[in-house]
């Protein structure tokens, strides 16, 4: 092999890998500027990099079903207010979100206000 092909090769390998993260942290697929709030019981709240994950049993018009979010890094998080055990399956919540952009349910979670009563804004937005 070349040198040139072994460049190419260098560069597309490092390319693509650093291109995949980029498009892993994108905020692109949701709308910040739309904000939504919606109320629900937790049925799963996971505190991890990359992101928080939570789903939420909402009742609405459809009736009662699951809802998934994503939401920012637990160090955001933490730095936010928030102590693990904070929100555990089975507490009614509010959170605050910025919807999806296809339309579809769920969004990436921007704030909420834990059963206690204590809110926590999360202003930072996933690069």
């Amino acid at each position: 092999m070349n040198r040139f092909h072994l460049t190419l090769l260098t560069f597309l390998g490092a390319a693509s890998i650093s291109w995949s993260a980029f498009a892993h942290h994108s905020g692109a697929a949701f709308d910040f500027m739309k904000p939504k709030t919606t109320q629900g019981v937790v049925k799963e709240f996971a505190v991890a990099n990359p992101h928080l994950h939570a789903v939420l049993v909402i009742e609405d018009g459809k009736g009662v079903h699951d809802c998934s979010f994503e939401g920012v890094s637990a160090s955001i998080l933490y730095r936010a207010g928030y102590t693990r055990g904070m929100v555990k399956p089975g507490d009614r919540i509010t959170i605050m979100y910025a919807p999806r952009r296809d339309g579809a349910e769920g969004g990436h979670i921007i704030g909420l206000v834990t059963a206690a009563g204590k809110r926590l804004n999360f202003s930072q937005q996933p690069n």
